[in-house]
């Protein structure tokens, strides 16, 4: 290769750098995620908008869903990758300055296997509309979401929480609203 080449091919390879997906961390205790592709600065206003609003409906275990955007800021007009992460542990907290609640560890595993569950239907139903497919990943397992569903390493992923709460996703649902009065002061 010529070097005089080289400052021509700089912007192309800092381009090929910008558009490559955000890692996903090997959290254990947090459901990550990414679009697979770039998607539309519309769309990922839409997804913003629509987490925003999903956490006022139904109020979060630990932290509410909030996407992050790589490639630009959401609203900037540009495709980008979307991705973010939903805490599923919340272990204990401080619901008065100085005074610490632990949370029963099985009850804890109930309402971390309700809010991946939730994740991954907000993320089957962002495929849907969207056109994207999406990475998920807690601690090692790692799957993906489509349109069509989650693939068989996500069930996986989705199955080992089940096992953990010993609970199926209907009852995992049905523990959720006493789960949240039982604990409504970590607000």
């Amino acid at each position: 290769m010529d070097p005089s080449s080289l400052p021509r091919l700089l912007p192309l390879v800092a381009m090929l750098a910008c558009s490559r997906p955000p890692a996903l961390n090997g959290d254990a205790r947090a459901l990550v995620y990414r679009s697979r592709s770039k998607v539309p600065d519309t769309a990922a206003r839409q997804m913003a908008a629509a987490a925003d609003g999903d956490a006022r409906r139904r109020a979060p275990w630990r932290e509410p869903n909030h996407l992050h955007a790589a490639g630009g800021p959401i609203g900037d007009g540009r495709d980008k990758y979307v991705f973010g992460e939903t805490q599923l542990y919340l272990g204990e907290y401080e619901p008065e300055p100085g005074k610490f609640r632990e949370v029963d560890p099985q009850d804890d595993a109930a309402m971390a296997y309700a809010d991946a569950l939730f994740t991954v239907q907000q993320l089957q139903r962002w495929a849907q509309r969207h056109d994207i497919d999406w990475d998920v990943q807690l601690g090692r397992a790692r799957g993906r979401v489509r349109a069509s569903g989650a693939d068989s390493a996500a069930r996986s992923l989705l199955s080992d929480l089940s096992r953990k709460s010993g609970l199926s996703a209907e009852e995992a649902e049905m523990h959720r609203p006493r789960l949240d009065e039982k604990y409504r002061d970590r607000r």
